[in-house]
């Protein structure tokens, strides 16, 4: 009996070591994938028997131990085997194509779209009543979405964008009778948003020199944010101890751009040489003083007698013309009564005598007033003056031809 008991004993002492040197040569995923052995299956707890005290129930789905492993000791738990875990296949999804719209169904759509639009546009929301119209635009291209786009666009000051979708709707050539104000509504604001002034901010190199100034066309400017029309410009930068920069510049409305001025400062000025003291001059000789100029000749009014003599003959002439004319007219009469040569005769000598008497009153008259109205002249000296005397002589004449004066002046 105790051999045979001592031979049952080695034989499960084997069994068990066998067992073991069997578990520590197997991977451990082979160990978690591996089916359980074929053969008796493990000894199961009865059932409503109660786990030991301490012990960690398995984790969902972990893989049972293998037959005739020692269990871990109470209380410890269960660690991973070591090395790279399986990762769980991923999972492939496949979905199908969207059918595309119908032509109903992209009507309606755009309909829905469009109202919902309208709405947020009533509640100043352009933004989003902007994209709206867009995605209506999108499922039925048509005038008035394109329009109701350009003019949200407007309404949030975005020019460039605005005068795209405003030409958009023009070259979608909308019905003229229908869309007549609306079109003429969109050429005036692609005109007027097209003069839209660009935004042009000059960073200057140094920054912020002392004595900036900026000026566009020739044209000073406040500050370095500048509002510029469309087109091309000069720019001029200036600054303390910096040369003068200009460059050209060309802009398209609305557009915002920033410009670097890069200045030179300006080479430091050459210092003036003093200049040498010239020599001393040599002393001037004496100079004589300057005789005192001889007086100014002293002016000796003119007499104006001769003036008047002249004016007197001249109205000496005007009496004696009248008086002849007077008598002509006379003459005149009586030889339209009695036209005999002595009356014509008469007429002809009294005429005459007129008109002479006229004429030398009138020749007087001239002279008088040029001796009254011309300037005095210098006087000569004494010794000149005593030796030339002014003289003028006047003699009248009159003859039974004809009449006159004779004048004779002596300087």
């Amino acid at each position: 009996m105790r051999s045979r008991s001592g031979r049952l004993t080695m034989l499960t002492s084997a069994a068990m070591v066998s067992g073991l040197l069997t578990l520590t040569n197997v991977s451990p995923v082979s160990a978690q994938t591996a089916p359980p052995p074929a053969g008796k299956p493990a000894a199961q707890a009865p059932a409503g028997a109660a786990p030991a005290p301490g012990a960690t129930p398995p984790a969902a789905g972990a893989t049972p131990p293998a037959a005739g492993a020692t269990p871990p000791a109470a209380g410890t738990p269960a660690t991973a085997a070591p090395g790279k875990t399986a990762e769980p296949a991923a999972k492939v999804t496949t979905t199908k194509p969207k059918k595309p719209l119908t032509e109903k169904q992209k009507k309606e759509e755009a309909k829905k779209l469009y109202k919902e639009a309208e709405a947020r546009f009533e509640k100043g929301e352009y933004a989003v009543a902007a994209d709206l119209y867009r995605q209506a635009d999108e499922h039925v291209p048509g005038a008035a979405p394109k329009y109701k786009l350009a003019l949200s666009l407007d309404k949030q000051g975005l020019a460039a964008e605005s005068v795209a979708a405003w030409q958009a709707f023009l070259d979608s050539k909308p019905d003229a009778e229908k869309f007549k104000d609306k079109i003429t509504e969109a050429q005036g604001r692609v005109e007027a948003l097209k003069k839209t002034p660009a935004k042009v901010k000059v960073a200057t190199v140094p920054e912020a020199p002392p004595g900036l100034k900026i000026a566009i066309d020739g044209v000073a400017q406040t500050g370095t944010e500048l509002s510029v029309p469309p087109g091309k410009h000069t720019l001029t930068v200036s600054a303390e101890g910096f040369a003068d920069a200009s460059q050209e510049l060309e802009v398209t409305f609305a557009e915002a751009r920033e410009v670097s001025v890069a200045l030179t400062p300006k080479p430091p000025e050459p210092v003036a040489a003093t200049p040498a003291q010239p020599p001393a001059p040599p002393p001037a000789a004496e100079v004589p003083p300057a005789q005192p100029p001889p007086p100014a000749p002293v002016t000796e009014p003119r007499s104006p007698v001769p003036a008047y003599v002249t004016l007197g003959l001249a109205g000496a002439g005007v009496v004696v013309g009248t008086i002849f004319g007077i008598q002509a007219l006379g003459a005149k009469g009586d030889f339209d009564e009695q036209p005999t040569t002595k009356n014509a005769d008469r007429v002809d000598r009294f005429a005459l005598i007129s008109d002479m008497s006229f004429a030398v009153a009138l020749t007087f008259g001239v002279t008088g007033a040029v001796l009254l109205l011309t300037d005095d002249a210098p006087a000569e000296p004494k010794a000149a003056a005593a030796s030339a005397k002014k003289k003028a002589f006047v003699t009248p004449y009159v003859s039974p031809t004809g009449g006159g004066a004779a004048a004779r002046f002596t300087f």
